[in-house]
């Protein structure tokens, strides 16, 4: 039987993942060369610790490290880290953007949206569409605050309500609520 390599998944193979062998005509004395993502990494731990340097409330814990430890270790140690860690198996930097990005966004969220915490008010600018079951067109019981637009599908009788009705109330017609007005829906 032939030897078979068990490939889990085709992105592995298509990634390439770039790397530096030499410098003009001298070799890199790191075996399997330096993958470009980790010179990235670097670079930008530089830029950050020249910014932070620069910040009065930073610059004083910056300060702190020699200049060797500030411009070679640090970035080389954030660098070889950061092409190293391969959280949920992605890279570092996509990593740490979605956790940024998953901290930064509003907490409660549903198809796409923001909700609104208990108490809060909605606004609403789109269309409900409500279909019932197979059983039949049966109203269930329902509260809309105003300003609003109601259409029911049945015919139906508005009883104290501060709106004025759309139509003659024949089914599709449609109820518009005054600002700060209720209406219940009561089956």
């Amino acid at each position: 039987m032939a030897d078979r390599v068990i490939i889990r998944s085709y992105r592995r193979v298509f990634e390439v993942d770039r790397r530096i062998y030499r410098v003009d005509r001298w070799a890199l004395p790191v075996p399997g060369g330096v993958p470009l993502r980790a010179v990235g990494y670097f670079a930008a731990a530089v830029l950050a610790v020249v910014i932070l340097g620069a910040v009065p409330l930073t610059s004083e814990l910056v300060g702190v490290l020699s200049a060797p430890l500030r411009y070679v270790v640090l970035p080389l140690a954030i660098a070889v880290l950061g092409t190293q860690a391969a959280p949920d198996g992605r890279t570092a930097h996509r990593f740490a953007l979605d956790w940024l990005r998953y901290r930064w966004r509003a907490r409660r969220r549903s198809a796409g949206r923001v909700v609104a915490l208990e108490g809060e008010p909605v606004r609403w600018d789109g269309e409900l569409a409500v279909r019932w079951d197979a059983d039949g067109a049966s109203l269930h019981r329902g509260r809309v605050k105003g300003p609003a637009r109601v259409t029911f599908n049945v015919p139906v009788a508005l009883r104290g309500l501060d709106a004025r009705p759309g139509g003659d109330g024949d089914p599709g017609d449609a109820v518009v609520l005054c600002p700060g007005s209720v209406l219940e829906v009561r089956p």
